[in-house]
């Protein structure tokens, strides 16, 4: 709750964000998929980012004099296996493919190995990552070698196994702990990560832009 702490947040994730990126611009479109279960709180970063991501294909589309320079993005929220019968990986590529993205922004909630860093730290890599792998339902692993371009993934630890929290505990452990004010922590942090994307792929714009812009 420091002073400018959203401000300075935002553009540090912008920042850190455009050195994993192939590009940003007209010619280099993203899409941002928000991975995890809306429906589950410590599950649902990924999609509560979308609603604070400035979505910009269509306007560029439709007007491209307007909108020049803006990189065109597109954003989905694949849901999970078990609502809609198709893996996470299959929906990424046919909306690849349709898009004819250059890269994909994948945000997610992860599982956190030291209490410190549960709704506290914004993780990023290059490499991709593999749904469901921090509470043992692995998925198809979504990276570049799966979908044939860059994959970013951005995550935030969310839930940390109950056996990590006493003396010689282990990550095995099938019970899951959250912060008790979770629903309000992951509200906060999918606004958060969703201002920094836009602000990351729309370079020359500010925090106050993308609230304009988002209406």
């Amino acid at each position: 709750r420091e002073e400018q702490f959203f401000r300075r947040a935002v553009e540090c994730l912008a920042c850190e964000l455009r050195t994993l990126l192939p590009g940003t611009g007209e010619d280099c479109p993203v899409l941002v998929a928000g991975l995890g279960n809306r429906g589950m709180t410590a599950d649902a970063v990924g999609p509560l980012a979308l609603e604070s991501l400035l979505v910009t294909r269509h306007m560029v589309r439709a007007l491209p004099r307007q909108f020049r320079g803006f990189t065109p993005v597109s954003a989905l929220a694949p849901g999970v296996l078990a609502a809609t019968g198709m893996e996470t990986l299959e929906l990424l590529r046919g909306a690849v493919q349709a898009t004819g993205s250059a890269a994909v922004i994948a945000i997610d909630a992860l599982a956190a190995r030291c209490r410190d860093r549960l709704c506290a730290t914004v993780q990023l890599g290059d490499t991709g990552l593999i749904p469901g792998s921090g509470v043992g339902n692995h998925r198809k692993a979504i990276n570049a070698r799966t979908l044939g371009i860059p994959v970013v993934a951005v995550g935030v630890p969310t839930v940390i196994a109950a056996g990590l929290l006493g003396a010689g505990g282990h990550e095995d452990d099938p019970l899951f702990l959250t912060p008790r004010d979770i629903d309000e922590k992951v509200r906060e942090l999918g606004r958060l990560i969703g201002y920094g994307i836009s602000l990351g792929l729309q370079e020359g714009l500010s925090v106050e832009d993308v609230t304009g812009l988002l209406g």
